[in-house]
């Protein structure tokens, strides 16, 4: 009996936590924001320009360092020659028959077979020579500073700029992307509550039906208001099936916009926070200019081009750049005692250099920078006066949302009321079917037109964010 029990709460467990498993994941709104800015491409591409910014701004430091190069070489050789042979006429030979050395080798007179009338003869002197080993070591450091480059200063400034502007394209990139987050959230929200709409409108058919089926059968109703009813329990079902794969497809549109497999088993979060906004025009105005990422961007990148148009008027500057540089050497061949060669030198100095003319080079990056500033400042303004029309129309938008908010709500307590008034009138013949149908029909469509109208409330107030430049 006890065994009996061990089994069956260990089946209990294996299936408790087999259903936890497979339970899908929920995200929230929050958790979609997150996984976006981790997934996205936009956003790793844009983390990637910053990393690449930081890159070219320590490499335009690199200009005030010190270059250090050091290099080592090694050599050896060695040579072996067996024999080595001359030859050499007798008549120089013409007291001796033979010549001995010391090391025994011997000089033969030989008969050559062709003598002129100076010599008779040649004879073949015979020799072994020494060995010989060479080696070489070698050992070069050198190292080269700017001392006086205001270029690079200037460049380096840039550099600088250019590296926060990077970091506020990715800021810029980051509230993109969430905002188009709550675009699809909001969207996948709204058709899950429109399925919610569109089972009660065809809950309200099929009661309906029932209704006036059993009023025809009772003779108080005829049968084209049967029909009628059909039909519109038709179109309600219709209109059901659409709801439900409009939440089908915004799902899968929200998944793709955070980055994930719109196949993935993950359910979203249907609890959410309206959204207001507190304050004037005029302090989300400032509040945009001083915090919009892509004014902010625009402004770095007029401020690289002041400093790239400093740099190149400062190539007309001299620049002066100091060396020093130390070698050594060794060399041996055959018996040390016979060669053995050491060097060691060292070399230091100053380097003034002046570009008197360079074929009018100079002229033309100067201007080629003049025109970059002048576009970028250009570009500042614009921008500038698109954030203030973007503020602008985001705050105005707020206002027209809450309003269509409003009158939404009104509109689905007069449709409502309408319906229960239509449904008495059509009970007591004072109305048709067509009128009961077009009740129907229009609080259907005011408590759609109210989800809407709660979704675009909280949308405007995202739009409005986005254009300050405020990142919630």
């Amino acid at each position: 009996m006890k065994t009996i029990r061990t089994n069956i709460i260990a089946l209990a467990l294996l299936i408790l936590f087999g259903a936890v498993s497979v339970r899908a994941e929920m995200l929230t709104l929050d958790d979609c924001i997150d996984l976006a800015l981790q997934n996205r491409a936009s956003i790793i591409a844009a983390r990637g320009a910053e990393d690449l910014a930081g890159s070219n701004r320590r490499a335009a430091l690199g200009a005030f360092l010190p270059s250090v190069d050091a290099s080592y070489g090694y050599s050896e050789s060695r040579s072996r020659d067996v024999k080595s042979e001359t030859l050499i006429p007798t008549g120089a030979m013409l007291y001796v028959d033979t010549m001995s050395f010391v090391d025994g080798r011997t000089l033969q007179p030989v008969d050559w077979p062709f003598v002129n009338d100076s010599v008779s003869a040649w004879g073949i002197f015979e020799s072994e020579l020494d060995d010989q080993d060479r080696t070489s070591k070698s050992l070069s450091l050198g190292a080269g500073m700017s001392v006086f480059n205001l270029p690079n200063w200037f460049m380096f400034a840039a550099r600088g700029a250019e590296k926060a502007r990077a970091h506020l394209d990715v800021i810029s990139s980051e509230q993109d992307l969430i905002l188009a987050v709550k675009v699809s959230f909001y969207a996948y929200l709204a058709s899950v509550e429109n399925v919610d709409v569109q089972q009660e409108a065809v809950n309200r058919s099929q009661e309906q039906l029932k209704l006036i089926q059993s009023m025809f059968d009772l003779g108080s109703a005829a049968k084209s208001d049967v029909l009628k009813q059909k039909v519109q329990y038709g179109n309600d079902r219709l209109a059901l099936l659409s709801a439900q794969n409009a939440v089908t497809t915004t799902r899968a549109e929200l998944a793709y916009t955070i980055g994930i497999d719109p196949n993935r088993k993950v359910e979203f979060a249907t609890d959410y926070t309206p959204r207001e906004f507190e304050g004037s025009l005029d302090e989300a105005i400032e509040f945009g200019m001083g915090h919009h990422p892509g004014l902010l961007a625009r402004q770095k990148t007029a401020d690289a081009t002041r400093h790239y148009l400093r740099a190149a008027s400062a190539a007309y500057l001299p620049t002066v750049s100091a060396f020093a540089n130390l070698d050594y050497s060794d060399g041996t061949r055959g018996d040390t005692v016979t060669f053995n060669s050491t060097s060691r030198s060292t070399t230091y100095g100053f380097r003034i250099s002046l570009n008197i003319f360079d074929g009018f080079l100079r002229e033309r990056s100067v201007s080629s920078a003049k025109v970059s500033r002048n576009n970028a400042r250009a570009q500042v303004a614009e921008t500038r006066n698109y954030v203030a029309k973007e503020v602008n129309k985001a705050f105005l938008d707020i206002d027209i949302a809450k309003e269509q908010l409003n009158v939404a709500r009104e509109n689905v307590e007069a449709a409502d009321e309408d319906l229960k008034i239509s449904q008495e009138k059509y009970n007591l013949g004072a109305a048709t079917i067509l009128d009961l149908l077009t009740a129907q029909e229009s609080l259907k469509g005011a408590q759609v037109s109210h989800i809407r109208a709660g979704f675009d409330l909280n949308l405007a107030v995202a739009r409005l964010e986005r254009a300050m430049g405020k990142v919630l």
